[in-house]
């Protein structure tokens, strides 16, 4: 199953390479395998002091908060979903909100 996958820009510099780029995952793929899979291949930018924070959408809506900080993400969402629930068109779209503190951001998303 080809997924599109994009990310938001951290810096100016950051936008000499487009980020966006279609991956094949199995449709049985869970969201949190494909998350594990991307972070992998550091899809997502490293910044310096370590604090970035991501909110994953897929299809539009929310499902994960990742921190740089953090071993793991947080899912909004059952991390179990597979990928092939979401529709024959999947979009992951990693948005940058900056060093805000990731813990707040997932308690208001996950209300």
């Amino acid at each position: 199953m080809n997924i599109n996958v994009d990310r938001s820009s951290v810096a100016m510099g950051d936008d000499v390479y487009p980020h966006a780029e279609t991956v094949d995952l199995p449709e049985s793929s869970t969201i949190a395998e494909a998350v594990a899979y991307l972070r992998q291949r550091r899809f997502l930018a490293q910044i310096a002091g370590g604090r970035a924070t991501w909110v994953l959408e897929v299809n539009g809506s929310p499902v994960a908060v990742i921190a740089q900080q953090w071993a793991e993400p947080k899912f909004i969402t059952d991390p179990n979903d597979r990928l092939g629930s979401f529709g024959a068109d999947v979009s992951l779209m990693f948005k940058y909100r900056a060093q805000i503190d990731p813990d707040d951001l997932y308690d208001t998303l996950s209300q």
